[in-house]
């Protein structure tokens, strides 16, 4: 799939059953180059009451990316212990579940019912009730949100972007 890692897209609805087992979408699991990606996924506490689910690949991509000298600070600290420590690798079963911890669906507000989203470089697992209200707030402002979203890539390249005079750009 690239350097860059497996895109996911798509909204699919589906139910835990009573174990909390969840079939992973074949349009998902069909995305991951097993070789590349890792077997199994991480399960990690999302934005907005959801849980992330990344390949290992790309998890372990992000946590490389953190930078060890901002530790220094009490809410990176903070963050980096709830982050890891809340986070779970499972595996896939031949059927294409995964178990997804009790504590985790409590934590996250998350029932029986789900949405299952492709959002870039994760999938995200959201009550599905809760992710039926988000589309219906704020489809109507797609345009207004793809603008802004677009223009802070756009200053986010800026700043990563080494200056003129600067040692990295000669």
């Amino acid at each position: 799939m690239g350097a860059r890692g497996v895109i996911f897209t798509g909204e699919f609805y589906y139910h835990l059953d009573a174990k909390n087992r969840l079939v992973i979408p074949g349009r998902i699991r069909d995305r991951v180059n097993v070789m590349a990606e890792g077997e199994g996924w991480y399960l990690v506490p999302g934005y907005d009451g959801s849980i992330s689910l990344y390949t290992p690949a790309t998890f372990e991509r992000l946590a490389g990316e953190h930078k060890a000298e901002l530790f220094r600070l009490k809410n990176v600290r903070d963050y980096d212990r709830l982050h890891f420590a809340l986070s779970a690798r499972v595996e896939m079963d031949r059927l294409g579940r995964v178990l997804i911890p009790e504590v985790m669906l409590r934590r996250s507000g998350i029932g029986k019912d789900v949405a299952i989203v492709g959002v870039r470089d994760h999938v995200e697992i959201c009550d599905q009730g809760r992710w039926d209200k988000f589309v219906a707030e704020n489809f109507a402002a797609y345009d207004e949100l793809a603008g802004k979203a677009y223009q802070a890539e756009v200053e986010d390249s800026r700043e990563r972007r080494p200056s003129a005079g600067s040692e990295e750009s000669r």
